[in-house]
């Protein structure tokens, strides 16, 4: 409602007043009745109106010189707030866009450092595998000499010279030295496996602190449209200028408004981090350092244990040949026994025909003349005494014979065991068999010439160079032993077969000198001349003199 609504109304009421009491004039007094007095009040509502009016005017004037100053005002603060925020957003923009340099920074160290920390952790971890088992194969070597020397010693072998000396030594000290660098290995592979996966820990730790931090820039990168893994400062700066110069009020003011604190706080962050990943990759050196070390180490006991083995390996082909030539050395002494043997039973049987044709010219002599009965009996004796000692000689030749069969049985009997034996080592078994198989060929009364070939023997032998596992090296000693064994046996067999030669020798001397006087009684009693005997001309014959 304006003034004049106001006016108009306030008149109709006096109005309506005025007539109101006019229509009752006994309830008022005349003071009220008077016309006058309406008029004057008419005309005081009239001057109020009017002076009221101006005022009215004069305060609407008023009014909107405050409204246009208020507005000038707003205005103004607009400006001004727009400036402050065009002005922050450029300060803060230019902050928040070193930061993101700065993270994109770490990120890319970062990478690198989780590239070489995990390199170094798989390379710790393969040395930490390495050296555990050039550990196992040392204690497996260390075992294997500890077994060799032990297993020596129970089939009474250490004598042999190579084992005296080369063995007891420098296979010893190196199996020693390869379980001190395997141990070593392991400790030093142990320590960088521990400090790799600290490493691992501690770089784990930072690249969660840098993911954080990513993600508080990403909440602010909204605004400024960049992607803050581009990294440079002139991508992130040239967004906060388009922002500024396209004057987006909303997005200026949230840029003004970044949290400076916590820009300030991120900040710190990442340098934090920087530093950390630095750390990390000195220490990163010194896992590399114990890597080297453990495999260097494992290298050198590796190449200690491989040379054990083999040192092993290559004493048992040793002492096994050897053996071997010993046995064959003893085999081929008791061929030359047996081509003795062999000559004395010649001897014999060629003395024996002598004896029956003598006493049969005997007897026939002293059918044709009475006067030779005394000489017939006197030289039948003298050739009964040859027979005698023919029958000794028959004795010890046939003793000689037995002997050769239990020798012969023995030799088969050995390589029979060694086709039969199943321990596990089929291989060196069977180097066993062939070799025995070598020795015994043809194993027969005549003991053929070439058992110890040497060809042969050498290709047998070849074979114990490949073994490659304890079960075999084992094995292999069994073969040593078995061999050895029946060396030794051999060895005795060769003194009974030369104390029986000697014993053949004396008796086909004592059979030669009864012969030898019964011919000569018989000569000398008949007093007819003689050829020589027929045992003399074979004799002489086999060149032969006993």
């Amino acid at each position: 409602m304006n003034l004049t609504e106001w006016r108009n109304n306030a008149l109709g009421v006096l109005d309506e007043t005025y007539d109101s009491i006019k229509s009752n004039e006994t309830k008022y007094r005349p003071t009220v009745r008077d016309s006058d007095k309406i008029r004057d009040a008419k005309q005081a509502v009239q001057d109020t109106i009017s002076r009221l009016e101006v005022a009215v005017q004069s305060f609407e004037l008023s009014r909107e010189a405050a409204n246009e100053a208020r507005n000038n005002l707003k205005h103004t603060s607009k400006v001004v707030e727009a400036a402050k925020n065009s002005l922050l957003a450029s300060i803060n923009g230019k902050v928040f866009c070193e930061i993101v340099v700065q993270f994109s920074k770490s990120e890319r160290r970062m990478k690198t450092v989780k590239e070489n920390v995990n390199n170094e952790k798989q390379n710790a971890g393969n040395a930490v595998d390495n050296s555990n088992r050039v550990h196992k194969d040392a204690k497996a070597a260390y075992k294997l000499v500890n077994d060799v020397t032990e297993r020596l010693h129970s089939d009474h072998l250490t004598p042999i010279p190579i084992l005296a000396g080369t063995y007891n030594s420098i296979t010893t000290r190196s199996v020693a030295e390869a379980s001190k660098a395997a141990s070593k290995s392991v400790h030093a592979a142990s320590e960088a496996n521990t400090a790799a996966n600290t490493l691992k820990r501690d770089f784990e730790a930072q690249l969660d602190s840098l993911k954080r931090t990513q993600v508080q820039l990403a909440n602010m990168d909204v605004s400024v449209g960049t992607d803050i893994s581009d990294g440079t400062f002139e991508a992130c700066n040239d967004s906060v200028s388009r922002i500024l110069k396209s004057k987006s009020s909303d997005a200026i003011r949230h840029i003004a408004e970044f949290n400076m604190s916590l820009l300030s706080k991120l900040n710190v962050t990442l340098q934090e981090i920087n530093g950390e990943a630095g750390v990390i990759v000195r220490k990163l050196s010194g896992v590399n350092s114990k890597v080297s070390e453990a495999n260097s180490t494992a290298r050198d006991a590796s190449m200690l244990a491989r040379q054990t083995t083999e040192n092993v390996k290559q004493t048992i082909v040793k002492v096994l040949s050897d053996v071997v030539v010993e046995l064959c050395a003893t085999l081929s002494e008791l061929r030359a026994l047996l081509d003795k043997s062999e000559a004395f039973s010649a001897h014999a049987a060629n003395a024996s025909a002598n004896i029956s044709e003598w006493l049969a010219r005997i007897d026939a002599t002293a059918k044709e003349s009475d006067a030779l009965v005394d000489l017939s009996t006197s030289v039948e004796d003298a050739f009964a005494t040859a027979e005698k000692r023919l029958a000794v000689l028959r004795r010890v030749l046939h003793r000689a014979d037995e002997q050769r069969g239990k020798v012969a049985g023995e030799l088969a009997a050995s390589a029979v065991v060694a086709e039969r034996s199943r321990n596990g080592a089929a291989q060196v078994n069977k180097t066993l068999r062939d070799v025995l198989a070598n020795i015994t060929s043809r194993v027969s009364a005549t003991f053929s010439k070439d058992v110890c070939n040497a060809s042969l023997m050498s290709e047998s032998l070849n074979l114990l160079s490949n073994m490659t596992n304890h079960p075999a090296v084992m094995s292999s000693l069994q073969v040593v032993a078995q061999l050895n064994r029946l060396a030794d046996s051999m060895e005795g067999q060769v003194l009974k077969g030369r104390r029986l030669m000697r014993v053949a020798a004396a008796s086909s001397a004592q059979v030669d000198a009864a012969l030898e006087e019964a011919i000569r009684m018989a000569r000398e009693r008949s007093g007819k001349p003689q050829c020589p005997a027929l045992y003399r001309q074979l004799l002489g014959a086999l060149g032969l003199h006993w």
